[in-house]
């Protein structure tokens, strides 16, 4: 599973990156999440946005920033 977060270091993406690798840890995801600064290959996919979290190249959230426990059903959903 390729997690990647695209964000330009905002504080919002920064503090999700951070609770993304926490998540994978607690679930020993062996593939480490990628925190990626370049948004041209979002833009690439023809998707528009600040934050973007692609899971396997499928954007899963735009913008948005769930709370941790959200965050961690929506990895858990991708990981089963």
């Amino acid at each position: 599973m390729r997690i990647q977060l695209y964000d330009r270091g905002s504080p919002e993406g920064k503090k999700l990156f951070r609770a993304i690798e926490k998540i994978c840890q607690s679930y020993q995801i062996e593939e480490e999440p990628e925190h990626v600064q370049d948004m041209y290959h979002v833009y690439q996919l023809g998707i528009q946005g600040e934050t973007i979290l692609l899971i396997d190249d499928e954007p899963i959230l735009i913008d948005q920033f769930p709370d941790n426990k959200e965050l961690e059903q929506i990895l858990v959903d991708y990981i089963t």
